[in-house]
């Protein structure tokens, strides 16, 4: 728990929300959070957090008593942006370009005809691995931006 109060929740999810929320002039709201629920929640025996392999068991307990069960237990979701769709679409000729292989020998550091086949075969939906494409154009824009 005070991993997650120090490194996870502010430099992950809190920032997210707050980058999320922002952007659409919302304000949102942790009540989690509130200092007396956190510092009641960090002095609580395992056993009202954890039973049987599931989480949160006291938080659950409370909230089935006024939500149905069918809403709360649900796979997470997470903040996971369409990325892949977007330069398979929208943003496709951006992809495209950073990936141009004339940039890519020029510049040197990559091998163009492995990037090339990897962007071919990531534009034809076949299993690609888009983390390590996302990777590179995050990379070829840091690079354009600061070299």
């Amino acid at each position: 728990m005070l991993l997650d109060l120090r490194a996870y929740l502010p430099g992950d999810i809190l920032a997210k929300v707050d980058r999320a929320t922002m952007a659409v002039a919302l304000e949102a709201r942790e009540p989690f959070l509130d200092q007396r629920i956190v510092e009641f929640s960090c002095g609580l025996p395992l056993r009202f957090k954890y039973r049987d392999g599931v989480s949160k068991h006291i938080l659950r307990k409370i909230l089935y008593k006024y939500v149905p069960a069918r809403l709360l237990e649900r796979p997470k979701q997470g903040f996971a942006l369409p990325v892949n769709e977007w330069f398979r679409d929208s943003l496709r000729e951006l992809y495209l370009e950073q990936f141009a292989q004339n940039k890519i020998r020029r510049e040197g550091l990559f091998r163009p005809e492995k990037i090339s086949a990897l962007l071919k075969q990531y534009l034809r939906y076949n299993n690609v691995n888009a983390g390590k494409l996302w990777l590179l154009f995050v990379f070829e824009m840091w690079r354009e931006r600061w070299m």
